[in-house]
């Protein structure tokens, strides 16, 4: 009877958990990009209108107020939600525009807690609309996370931030798990994260975040490189998944990843690397022995050992055994 142990496996089991976690993947991807890719262009050409008023209001300054603090929203107990602070302002109440240089945006708790502020060069803000243009350099604080770039739209009715240029964005005590991809001799440490890109949408109403434009995402012992970047949140601003489109890479050490496309489900713990006709996804340990896996698609757990390969191969430098030189490519299904 003892040779039957061999064959003790629930394939119906884990079958079935494999169609849950398929199902979960497609999940992963549900978002109906037209709908909010239209949204943004509508705000867009918002950003475009406060561009123009912008220099419509320095061609007509005519001694500004210096030190100036004009509120711009009102919670409806009557305590200011909103207010501009500026070294130097001046209001056009004709069109219901501020004008300001060297500004301090902030955004109230009920109780007057600075929830966010905006630091910026120069900018006007709409008073009617509640949006605004920032013209030249600005850095946005949230809770412990801090964005910076040049040229912002920035609308506190609909909760929405453009950044036109040179995005950074810092995650304070952001966690970075390399021990599923890495095997054991990947760290699992938190710090800083920085986050680099041309062109960033945040829409908080809705949870999303667009990077778009040579992105990258770092810390001192990851990164991951994408053309864009989806980031979704839930309704505390917290991460529930990331979508990466477009030559996808994540790197760490001597291994590194490459796919068209890659999803991360925070509840599952797991990122999917996910491949295409001409360019199948790809795992590569580059260390002492350079082993490589090739598939449809990647996937591994970030609090355990398994990954999960679909259509694949694999190569091992020098053979199962070591006693080879050379490579060998040996059919996976």
């Amino acid at each position: 009877m003892a040779p039957l142990a061999a064959f003790a496996f629930k394939s119906e089991d884990w079958l079935a958990k494999r169609e849950i976690l398929s199902r979960e993947a497609e999940r992963a991807f549900a978002f109906k990009s037209e709908d909010w890719l239209a949204k943004r262009e509508i705000l867009s050409r918002e950003a475009e209108r406060l561009q123009v008023a912008y220099t419509s209001c320095v061609a007509r300054l005519d001694e500004p107020a210096s030190d100036v603090t004009i509120p711009i929203e009102r919670h409806p107990d009557g305590s200011v939600k909103a207010s501009i602070t500026a070294k130097q302002a001046q209001a056009f109440l004709e069109v219901g525009m501020v004008w300001g240089t060297d500004v301090v945006v902030a955004q109230f708790s009920t109780n007057g807690v600075v929830e966010a502020r905006v630091e910026a060069d120069n900018c006007v803000i709409d008073r009617t609309t509640k949006s605004g243009w920032v013209q030249g350099h600005a850095k946005a604080f949230y809770l412990d996370n801090e964005v910076e770039g040049d040229g912002i739209y920035f609308s506190f009715e609909e909760e929405f931030v453009t950044i036109y240029a040179n995005t950074k964005i810092r995650v304070k005590d952001q966690k970075f798990d390399t021990k599923a991809i890495m095997g054991e001799g990947g760290k699992v440490t938190r710090r800083d994260a920085e986050v680099a890109a041309e062109r960033t949408d945040y829409d908080r109403k809705d949870g999303v975040v667009l990077f778009e434009g040579s992105v990258s995402v770092a810390d001192s012992e990851y990164t991951l490189g994408a053309d864009r970047l989806y980031a979704f949140l839930d309704g505390t601003n917290t991460l529930k998944r990331i979508v990466a489109d477009g030559s996808v890479t994540v790197t760490n050490g001597t291994r590194s990843g490459s796919c068209p496309r890659a999803a991360y489900v925070k509840s599952l713990g797991r990122v999917t690397m996910y491949g295409s006709p001409d360019s199948p996804a790809k795992l590569v340990d580059g260390g002492h022995r350079r082993n490589e896996i090739e598939g449809r698609t990647i996937s591994f757990w970030l609090d355990s050992e398994q990954i999960e390969v679909e259509g694949s191969t694999l190569t091992i430098e020098g053979g199962v055994s070591g006693g080879i030189d050379g490579f060998m490519k040996q059919a996976v299904n």
